[in-house]
């Protein structure tokens, strides 16, 4: 973004490849952080918060700003939603306890705070654990009492999931798709300098490797994980995982993808037709069904 008195200068985030995030939320956190930025911008210098600076707008004193307007006016929904974006960008989660108090009341809410957590999960790959717990039980009973509803809604599900004691990937639907996101980007022992890439790092790789080929010997369905895995990696990360691809495609048979490619599920059937593309030969260009 280019910088000037519009706000643009705070910058803005980008979608990291979640299954709860969507554009809206990116939106609405870049909105907050640039208003913010123009909030601060406009406060007259004669202000006490300008006591003892350069009087100049910065990053920092955004986040202070917010914080400030936060503790004047918790329902300050601009302010609030500014210091859940500066936590993102910090790769902090610091932004779930922001949340955590109006998703006790606030359906929207709950969908909110676990896309956060699997944002930064995403960005900076440390799991939301504890911190995601503390903000849930922070949230109340009356949350935890939603949650327990039939329907609650994915988000909740997921919430729930997590704190009945599974990780917070397999929570959410990715456990999966995390083992094949780490199987993708295993450096090749023959390839790999060991003066850069230990030899226990290098086992840690095999070990992925034969957990990943093992889930896709056993259940072929589990191709639409990869496929996914593969297009995050390209998509979001800019890397070609074509190679590890192909590689790890070859513990399903040709037969197995074939059957699935004419799955009446779309979703199925789309990840088939993507692998037999790359056993052909193809690169990852385009999804087939977009």
């Amino acid at each position: 973004m280019s910088s000037g008195g519009d706000g643009s200068s705070i910058g803005g985030l980008e979608r990291a490849g979640g299954v709860f995030e969507d554009d809206a939320l990116i939106d609405r956190v870049t909105r907050a952080l640039q208003s913010m930025w123009s909030r601060l911008e406009s406060l007259p210098r004669n202000d006490e918060f300008w006591a003892g600076t350069n009087q100049r707008v910065t990053r920092s004193k955004v986040e202070d700003f917010a914080r400030r307007c936060v503790s004047r006016n918790p329902s300050d929904d601009t302010a609030r939603w500014a210091l859940v974006g500066f936590s993102m960008q910090a790769g902090s989660f610091s932004g779930l306890h922001v949340l955590a108090e109006e998703a006790a009341t606030r359906d929207g809410a709950v969908v909110d705070l676990i896309a956060v957590a699997e944002w930064v999960w995403l960005e900076v790959g440390v799991d939301p654990g504890p911190e995601l717990e503390r903000a849930v039980r922070r949230a109340g009973p009356a949350l935890l009492q939603r949650l327990a509803q039939p329907s609650a809604g994915r988000a909740a599900a997921a919430v729930s999931a997590f704190l009945g004691g599974k990780s917070f990937a397999e929570a959410i639907g990715r456990r999966r798709w995390q083992m094949f996101t780490h199987a993708l980007a295993v450096p090749h022992r023959d390839s790999s300098d060991p003066s850069v890439v230990s030899e226990a790092l290098i086992v840690d790789g095999e070990h992925k490797l034969a957990a990943a080929r093992e889930c896709l010997h056993n259940d072929a369905s589990a191709v639409v994980d990869l496929v996914d895995a593969a297009y995050w990696w390209w998509v979001h990360r800019d890397t070609d995982v074509t190679g590890p691809l192909r590689a790890l495609l070859e513990a399903v048979s040709r037969h197995g993808l074939e059957q699935l490619a004419g799955d009446p599920d779309d979703g199925l059937a789309s990840s088939a037709r993507s692998a037999l593309l790359i056993l052909d030969g193809h690169g990852l260009v385009s999804r087939p069904d977009t």
